[in-house]
């Protein structure tokens, strides 16, 4: 069995919640000598979304999209070692909602676009914030990425998008709360919230509808 490297130490610290160790770990994997010079744009991109990570975590937003963006620079250095496994610091999807708690086995740039629009949301530069999740394909965008959007859109005063984005959010998880709230102040019904849950179908085949059951507690 290999031994842990700094950066499994790095995504350790990170779980525990040792920010400020981490942070400065990730400096020094940054700036190390010792990484060979074939994988270095790779291993790099790896050290510097793992600081981004920590920096995001201390709400150092204007530092993290930097450091984002550099991570993002050097993947693209190298496409052939690009498809190579480059493990992200970030855990389960339910466990929070920060972007910087999403599990990736492999470098993902939307995913790094995503933590990119978050800090500038938290920054409150919505706009600036939307335009980074427009550059996501609709067809990769996951269930935050949904939720985000909607947010977006709706304090930017795009509320067709928004009501859109909400509804999108319901097909993937019919018990986002925030997108049922949203939408029902966004002027929709129960009927229309309810209309877009996914439905299970029964052993007989006919769909059984979460939408009986999701429709008692939404009313």
């Amino acid at each position: 069995m290999d031994s842990p490297t700094p950066k499994d130490h790095m995504t350790t610290l990170l779980d525990h919640g040792l920010y400020n160790s981490a942070q400065l770990l990730g400096h020094f994997l940054i700036s190390s000598s010792s990484l060979n010079s074939d994988t270095n744009s790779n291993a790099k991109a790896e050290n510097l979304l793992l600081l981004a990570d920590t920096l995001f975590r201390e709400r150092e937003y204007r530092r993290a999209i930097n450091t984002y963006k550099q991570a993002l620079q050097h993947h693209k250095i190298n496409p052939k070692q690009n498809s190579s496994s480059l493990r992200s610091s970030l855990s389960a999807p339910n466990r929070s909602s920060s972007p910087s708690l999403l599990n990736i086995s492999t470098f993902n740039e939307n995913e790094v676009k995503y933590k990119i629009a978050s800090c500038h949301a938290a920054l409150n530069e919505n706009k600036v914030a939307l335009l980074e999740m427009e550059g996501i394909p609709s067809k990769t965008r996951n269930l935050p990425m949904h939720l985000m959007m909607g947010k977006l859109y709706r304090i930017t005063r795009h509320t067709r998008a928004s009501i859109a984005c909400f509804k999108e959010c319901l097909r993937h998880c019919p018990y986002v709360l925030e997108a049922v709230i949203a939408l029902a102040e966004l002027g929709a019904s129960a009927k229309e919230i309810i209309s877009v849950l996914p439905q299970t179908p029964s052993r007989s085949g006919r769909p059984l509808s979460d939408h009986h059951e999701s429709g008692r507690w939404l009313q």
